[in-house]
């Protein structure tokens, strides 16, 4: 009976420091932030799982003591159940040897395996499932134990300052890429679409960005001019069907203000608007102002238009808050907007596609493909390519998750988009996470066509999220033709 009794001391014990061992480790591991989104949702248990997880220190403390003093226990309770075994009868040394032996390596063993082991992978795979139910009892053994933890806790607080180590951070601060690549993992388990990881990676690059990266260069701006006749006025009205027009008044190069067509229809009569009497002001910012800023400073004056100037105070360029707001969303288009398709399939070649790039980075791997064609097939120098996409991609890294990266540049003085498509086998080393990119979109814009951009990032994401038969296609294909086929197909399933 006394044996009986020993042995289910020894499972209890067994168990306990299971627990203790599993509220620890899970302690550990599960998110603070989802902790609080079951608190806020009125989950009980999450409430007080959320202040045990606010005093870690205590926590651990807890859990610790629990394991020693189990641990502890379990090896008086397994010598007690040995001496029992040597002194129920008469054995050679030899035998008591081997049963001290054998009883060392069966407590230890349980104690390794299902004390420890087992409750430390179990806490990794369960998490929230285990946190959750052993958060009452861990903090009604926290209430017992309070005057050793307050002992125990000054006692390691003296000895770390001793060693130089102050309390932890608060909070746990992430950068960037962190949050990127928590954000591509969610997305590649279905958390999430493939475009709205797009949406959130323009969140990221708009802190990067420059107001030239999204105005409309001056030449293509349409102005109404005080000076001319009302008729001339309404015909460039009528030909752009914009709802916003620069005022030229007494210097051409120098807009004095806009006009809002709200303002024309509401003071017009059969001679026309006096123009320069509904001229309201206008905001002006320069080129390498950061586009982050002028949203919250259109926001705070509630404008929605701002012209631009260049280093040397010359008119360069206009911008609208749709502008803006396009580079965080996607080309946005009006009922008036009859803008001319842009295709991603009409500006790939077979030469611009590579499928055997030997490169261990994206920007390495922009260098070999350029290096490949002739340089009277290259839109701009190598070097001038290089330097823009390897600047973009510091500024923050072009992963996007799935195997695929889109290095890319807008750059000044490019006549027209240049796409090219690289495949490597071993895949590429991109900044901010262990995956590797076997898919590479490249992308290059003119820098003063923000929408041209946006329109194929859409596209290019659009066929990545909804097509598997093109993501398979471009691993799989063996020759270029193969990939430019294998694009078309999906890019024109996307318009029908």
């Amino acid at each position: 009976m006394e044996f009986l009794i020993l042995g289910l001391a020894f499972l209890l014990l067994l168990a306990l420091n299971a627990a203790f061992v599993l509220a620890e480790f899970s302690m550990v591991k599960v998110r603070s932030t989802r902790v609080a989104e079951l608190a806020a949702a009125g989950e009980p248990r999450a409430q007080r799982l959320s202040v045990l997880i606010d005093r870690m220190d205590e926590t651990l403390n807890v859990c610790q003591v629990g394991i020693t003093l189990a641990s502890v226990a379990l090896g008086m309770v397994g010598k007690e159940i040995v001496d029992r075994i040597l002194h129920g009868g008469d054995h050679s040394r030899l035998l008591g040897a081997l049963v001290v032996a054998a009883s060392y390596v069966v407590v230890s063993g349980s104690h390794i395996l299902l004390g420890e082991q087992i409750p430390k992978l179990a806490a990794l795979r369960l998490v929230e499932r285990a946190a959750l139910p052993l958060a009452r009892p861990l903090w009604l053994v926290r209430t017992l134990v309070y005057p050793v933890l307050w002992l125990l806790d000054r006692m390691a607080g003296s000895l770390l300052r001793l060693l130089g180590l102050g309390r932890p951070a608060d909070d746990v601060q992430f950068s960037d890429n962190e949050l990127r690549l928590v954000l591509e993992r969610s997305q590649e388990r279905g958390m999430m679409s493939f475009r709205r990881l797009l949406f959130i990676e323009n969140v990221f690059d708009l802190g990067e960005l420059r107001t030239r990266d999204a105005m409309r260069p001056r030449s293509v701006v349409k102005c109404l001019d005080a000076r001319r006749p009302w008729t001339e006025n309404l015909e460039v009205i009528r030909a752009s069907r914009f709802t916003r027009y620069p005022l030229l008044s007494g210097d051409p190069d120098r807009p004095a203000g806009f006009v809002h067509l709200k303002d024309v229809l509401i003071r017009s009569d059969n001679v026309g608007p006096d123009l320069a009497a509904i001229m309201r002001p206008v905001v002006w910012v320069k080129e390498t102002h950061p586009l982050e800023s002028l949203l919250s400073e259109m926001q705070r004056r509630r404008v929605h238009v701002a012209l631009v100037e260049n280093d040397a105070g010359a008119w360069s360029g206009f911008i609208t808050l749709e502008d803006v707001i396009e580079e965080l969303v996607g080309t946005i288009r009006d009922e008036f907007e009859d803008e001319e398709l842009v295709r991603l399939a009409d500006l790939l070649q077979e030469d611009h596609i590579h499928l055997d790039i030997q490169a261990d980075s994206p920007i390495a791997a922009v260098a070999e493909a350029l290096s490949r064609m002739h340089p009277d097939r290259l839109p701009r120098p190598p070097s001038e390519i290089i330097a823009a996409a390897d600047a973009r991609e510091r500024m923050v890294s072009t992963y996007l998750g799935h195997g695929i990266a889109m290095p890319h540049a807008r750059l000044a003085g490019l006549a027209r988009p240049f796409v090219m498509i690289l495949r490597s086998r071993r895949g590429l080393k991109c900044t901010g996470t262990d995956e590797r990119a076997h898919i590479a979109f490249v992308l290059l814009t003119p820098q003063g066509q923000p929408r041209i951009h946006q329109r194929l990032q859409a596209t290019i994401a659009t066929l990545m999220s909804e097509s598997e038969y093109v993501r398979d296609r471009l691993l799989s294909a063996e020759s270029a033709a193969e990939v430019l086929e294998a694009i078309r197909a999906g890019e024109q399933a996307t318009l029908d």
